[in-house]
């Protein structure tokens, strides 16, 4: 279980001297489909490996994104207060009959989430998002007061708890469909999600990304291999399927791994990529905004994570979903189906040639897709 940074902060080595203080945001909004004129001026750019691994930079000479491309995100809460985030290009709609969760770790994840695809970039501060110039759209499935008495209740209370928050994300699901996203990332467990919303997401031409699982097990999350969804597993820093060591759980042994197996399309990195983090004023007042301190969760600096410790494929999702909304900014007459191929054929293919179960038809590649999409055949 993660534990709040103020029960187990501890200062370690200095990893950086990048201050996150800088200049004004540029705008991407220019009249050559927001293409890169200069590497963006983010300090925390440097530690982001994953976009060299992925030639994003060389991508976005292409396009860095269209407005008009709408990315829905799926998330039980999220930070829209977060200086990377307050954007017009970003913002929320809370789930009818839940509430926005106020706690910090609540909000952490979907923060992390939309920060990868979505962060300011060349604002001379923090790090960069994927898709910076498309627009963005988080639905909060939030919490509720059931939320407490499943979790020390009784087993009928959570399983009642998780029918809920499953008919939540449903509905979230057809909310972004219908506010006319042309992708939906899904980066929590997908199980209790109703098969109609993501049949009626698909139906209505949608790129639906979900993570492969984090479960270690040669079968990935459902939908994948069922639905016609882009399913993402992760991998290391050394480009081999994520697997972290075993802990005890419960008194017993339990291993996070990457799911594999039938139904995985592409991989992604998802260890030691830097986030944000969501604010909260007890926990940023004992973090240094100057350089990375060791915590709980990785290492972290003032409103950002660099989640050296931990990993996961809800991270290794976001990454794909950027990559088919800059694929839909460059060719809009593309269907879901054909991005998705366009995605498998351009990655980097990591063990032998063709699919393998373990990393799918490879890393995805920012540059190569995209320029396999403007000369991908169009409709007569």
């Amino acid at each position: 279980m993660i534990r709040i940074i103020t029960l187990i902060l501890t200062v370690s080595l200095c990893l950086t001297g990048c201050s996150s203080s800088g200049g004004p945001s540029v705008s991407l909004a220019t009249a050559d489909a927001h293409m890169l004129k200069a590497p963006p001026n983010d300090p925390l750019l440097v530690e982001q490996y994953c976009f060299d691994r992925m030639a994003v930079l060389e991508a976005w000479r292409i396009t860095m994104g269209s407005k008009d491309v709408l990315i829905g995100v799926v998330e039980k809460g999220f930070d829209p207060t977060h200086e990377e985030l307050q954007t017009d290009r970003v913002e929320v709609y809370q789930l009818p009959g839940m509430e926005h969760p106020k706690e910090w770790l609540h909000q952490t994840h979907g923060t992390e989430v939309v920060s990868q695809i979505a962060a300011n970039t060349n604002n001379g501060k923090g790090m960069a998002g994927l898709a910076p110039g498309c627009s963005v759209i988080v639905a909060a499935t939030g919490t509720h007061e059931s939320f407490q008495k499943a979790r020390h209740g009784s087993q009928e209370s959570a399983q009642k708890w998780n029918r809920l928050t499953g008919e939540k994300s449903g509905e979230a699901i057809r909310y972004l469909v219908d506010r006319g996203c042309n992708v939906i990332n899904c980066s929590y467990t997908t199980a209790s999600t109703p098969t109609d919303a993501f049949e009626y997401a698909i139906a209505h031409d949608v790129v639906v990304v979900i993570p492969s699982g984090n479960f270690n097990r040669n079968s990935p999350q459902w939908p994948g291999g069922v639905l016609d969804v882009l399913c993402v597993g992760g991998v290391d820093k050394d480009d081999k399927r994520w697997v972290n060591p075993p802990v005890e759980y419960k008194g017993q042994k339990m291993i996070q791994g990457s799911s594999y197996g039938k139904g995985l399309n592409v991989v992604a990195p998802c260890k030691d990529l830097v986030v944000c983090m969501a604010t909260d004023e007890k926990q940023n007042a004992l973090l240094p905004d100057d350089r990375w301190v060791t915590t709980g969760l990785g290492k972290a600096r003032k409103g950002y994570l660099w989640k050296i410790g931990k990993g996961g494929t809800s991270n290794a999702a976001p990454m794909a979903c950027a990559l088919a909304a800059l694929i839909r900014s460059v060719r809009p007459d593309l269907t879901y189906r054909e991005v998705i191929r366009i995605i498998e054929q351009g990655a980097d293919d990591l063990a032998s040639p063709g699919w393998d179960e373990y990393t799918g038809h490879g890393r995805i590649n920012f540059q190569r897709s995209l320029e396999l999409a403007r000369t991908w055949p169009r409709k007569n």
